[in-house]
């Protein structure tokens, strides 16, 4: 091999330079009986976090690949699945017209919005928070509905607003609850404000 100018050593290292050029790497002749034992104990090779990143990418890609195909297929995973839960309790106020600011409403929000479980409960040991064994007034999983049919002459509607019952961050949500003059709450829903960016009135 001839060398170029560039290849040549500064002045002086020549003899160094011809010594190092005659090194010629090999494994230690111990390195063979050595990975042969590590195999034969059933040790497996460590990966490089290289190696690892490559993996978990390989596995983002196939699931991406998956959900995919599933969505084209006509499935998809719920948005639940994927979307944050909040968990509210205010307490306390006359929700059922009975008199007595003594109704707490325990809000289960998905995502800040959606309502996926809504309770009335009255307070009894004046902790202001819902605890086991308290009276249960109204109970809903799922969208709004009536808890029972009543002559709609026997029926008051009552709403309060403002606060923060999904759990968004904003007091801008209300609460509408229907009840009869005995003061059985039929049904509990949330609106929002009229100036709410969310379009849903009734949840």
């Amino acid at each position: 091999m001839k060398h170029q100018p560039d290849d040549l050593p500064p002045s002086g290292l020549d003899d160094l330079d011809r010594a190092l050029r005659a090194i010629r790497p090999e494994p230690r002749s111990s390195l063979g009986p050595e990975i042969a034992g590590r195999a034969a104990r059933g040790e497996q090779p460590r990966r490089s976090a290289r190696s690892r990143a490559a993996r978990l990418g390989s596995i983002a890609a196939v699931v991406a690949v998956l959900c995919a195909a599933l969505a084209r297929g006509g499935y998809a995973p719920p948005l639940d699945a994927f979307a944050a839960t909040a968990t509210i309790d205010r307490c306390c106020q006359d929700l059922d017209g009975e008199g007595k600011a003594d109704d707490g409403l325990l809000v289960e929000s998905v995502g800040r919005h959606r309502v996926r479980h809504l309770m009335v409960y009255e307070e009894n040991d004046s902790d202001h928070a819902w605890t086991p064994g308290e009276g249960i007034r109204f109970v809903r999983d799922g969208q709004p509905a009536f808890s029972t049919a009543v002559a709609p002459e026997s029926l008051v509607t009552r709403e309060f607003c403002c606060s923060d019952y999904d759990g968004g961050g904003d007091a801008d949500d209300g609460v509408l609850v229907v009840a009869s003059r005995s003061g059985d709450v039929l049904l509990a829903a949330l609106f929002d404000r009229p100036d709410s960016s969310v379009s849903n009135p009734l949840r």
